[in-house]
C-alpha cells in the first residue's frame, strides 16, 4: 500500500491511516466535546501573535468563536423533524484548494461538528500557514483526546492513494475548481457515498448609484475599507472575490460614483500599505490588455497597478470573466437590478451588494430562480465563510437523514 506524509510530521501507510479512522468513534452532531474543542481552537488562533498578522487566520478564529458555532447549532436544530434524525455521514474525505490556506480547515471544522471522522489531503505545495494551521488543529484535538478522529495527509497526484481513500469514504468533498474536480472524479467513489463539489466560480459587486452619492465622506471611507477586504484578501484569487463591479443607476451619474468609489478604495490601499508584487502587477497589466481585446472596453484606469479598472462602453451579452488578481475589475452599468438576471449563469457565486433593501434583493433572487448567484451578501462580507456555500447547506450535506417512525 502506498505511503503518505502524515501531517504535521511523519509518514504512514495509507491503509494504516484508514484503519485508524475506521476505528475512531463518531459523535452526534454538535456534541459538546467537539464544540469545546473548536472553542479552544478559536482562542488559540486569536491569541497567536504570529497568526494575527495573517488576516485569513484571524477570520478563521473569529468564525470558530462559540457565538457563531451556537448560531449554526440553532440553525441545525431548526431542521429537526419528528420522523427524521440527522446523523453523521461517516468518513469524510476533503480535498481543499492549494490557493486558499484556510479552506480545508473550514471544511474539516464543519464535518467535525457534524460528528464525522475526516481525512484531509493537503497539496504538496501547501504554504507555511496551511501547515501551521494543521499543527494547531492537531495540538488542539490532542488536548481534548479527539486526535483519532482526524488525519491530515499530503501526497502527490496518486490515483492509487486517492482510490484507497475514496473506497472507504462515505462523503467526498472537493474544493478547488473544474480541473481538480475532473481529476478526482476520475477515481471511483464507494457506491454508497455521496460527493459535494465546488467548481470554478465568478463573483461580482453591485452598487446603487443614488445610494453611493448619498453617502458622506466617512461612510464612503468605511465602504472603501469593506470593499478592500473583498477584493484584496487572498490576492483576489478566491472564488468569492469580485472581479466585476456593476453600477445600478442613471448613466450621467455613474462616472462620478465610480470615481468616488475608486478614490475611497485607493485611500484604503494607501492606509494598508498595499503594493502589488511585480509578478501580480504584470499579471494585471496582461489581463487588462487581453480583456480590452475580448470585451467592449471603453476606458482602462491605469493610474497605477495597485487598482486597475476597465470600463465597459456597452453592456455585453454575458458577464465578463477576466484574469489577473490583486486589484483588477471590470465595470458596467445597468438601470435596474433585474437587468442582471439574463446575464447570470451557474458560474456566478457571490453577489456583494450595497444600497439595496431586502425586498429588492429577494425579488432579484426569485427572478434569477437558481440560475446563478448563490450568495447575496453586503460588500465587505464576500469572503466570510458560511455553512451555506455554493447553494449547499453543508450542515445537511455533511450528515445523513435517518427516518424514524
Amino acid at each position: 500500500m502506498s505511503r503518505v506524509t502524515l501531517l504535521p510530521q511523519g509518514e504512514a501507510e495509507i491503509g494504516a491511516v484508514l484503519d485508524r479512522l475506521a476505528a475512531a468513534p463518531r459523535a452526534r452532531p454538535f456534541a459538546p466535546d467537539r464544540i469545546e474543542a473548536l472553542g479552544l481552537l478559536s482562542r488559540t488562533l486569536l491569541a497567536d501573535r504570529d497568526r494575527r498578522r495573517q488576516g485569513e487566520a484571524v477570520a478563521l478564529g473569529y468564525w470558530l468563536r462559540p457565538a457563531n458555532i451556537d448560531e449554526m447549532r440553532r440553525r441545525f436544530e431548526a431542521l429537526a423533524r419528528p420522523d427524521c434524525l440527522r446523523m453523521p455521514a461517516g468518513l469524510a474525505f476533503h480535498v481543499p484548494p492549494a490557493n486558499v490556506d484556510t479552506m480545508g480547515i473550514y471544511s474539516w471544522a464543519l464535518s467535525f461538528l457534524c460528528g464525522n471522522v475526516s481525512i484531509l489531503r493537503l497539496s504538496q505545495r501547501s504554504s507555511p500557514l496551511s501547515l501551521r494551521l494543521v499543527e494547531i488543529v492537531q495540538d488542539t484535538l490532542a488536548a481534548r483526546s479527539l486526535a483519532d478522529c482526524t488525519a491530515f495527509v499530503s501526497y502527490g497526484h496518486d490515483a492509487e492513494i486517492t482510490g484507497a481513500i475514496s473506497r472507504c469514504a462515505d462523503l467526498r468533498v472537493i474544493w478547488g475548481g473544474d480541473a481538480s474536480i475532473a481529476a478526482v472524479r476520475a477515481v471511483p467513489l464507494s457506491p454508497h457515498a455521496k460527493e459535494v463539489v465546488f467548481a470554478d466560480r465568478l463573483s461580482l459587486s453591485v452598487l446603487s448609484v443614488p445610494a453611493w452619492l448619498g453617502l458622506d465622506e466617512a461612510a464612503r471611507t468605511a465602504l472603501g475599507q469593506r470593499a478592500f477586504n473583498d477584493i484584496y484578501s487572498f490576492d483576489q484569487m478566491g472564488c468569492s472575490s469580485p472581479r466585476l463591479i456593476v453600477w445600478c443607476g442613471p448613466p450621467d451619474q455613474v462616472r462620478t460614483a465610480s470615481a468616488g468609489f475608486s478614490a475611497a478604495l485607493r485611500r484604503e490601499i494607501a492606509r494598508r500599505g498595499y503594493h502589488a508584487a511585480p509578478a501580480t502587477a504584470l499579471g494585471k497589466y496582461t489581463a487588462a490588455c487581453a480583456a480590452a481585446i475580448d470585451w467592449p472596453v471603453a476606458r482602462i484606469g491605469f493610474e497605477d497597478l495597485d487598482w486597475v479598472v476597465l470600463d465597459l462602453g456597452e453592456r455585453p451579452g454575458r458577464l465578463p470573466q477576466i484574469g489577473g488578481g490583486g486589484g483588477i475589475a471590470v465595470e458596467m452599468r445597468i438601470d435596474r437590478l433585474a437587468e442582471l438576471v439574463p446575464l447570470l449563469d451557474r458560474r456566478v457565486q457571490t453577489i456583494a451588494h450595497f444600497g439595496f433593501d431586502r425586498a429588492s434583493l429577494a425579488d432579484f433572487a426569485e427572478r434569477a430562480c437558481g440560475c446563478g448567484g448563490d450568495r447575496l451578501v453586503p460588500i465587505g462580507e464576500a469572503l466570510n465563510f458560511s455553512s451555506l456555500w455554493d447553494g449547499y447547506d453543508l450542515l445537511q450535506e455533511f450528515t445523513r437523514a435517518v427516518e424514524l417512525r
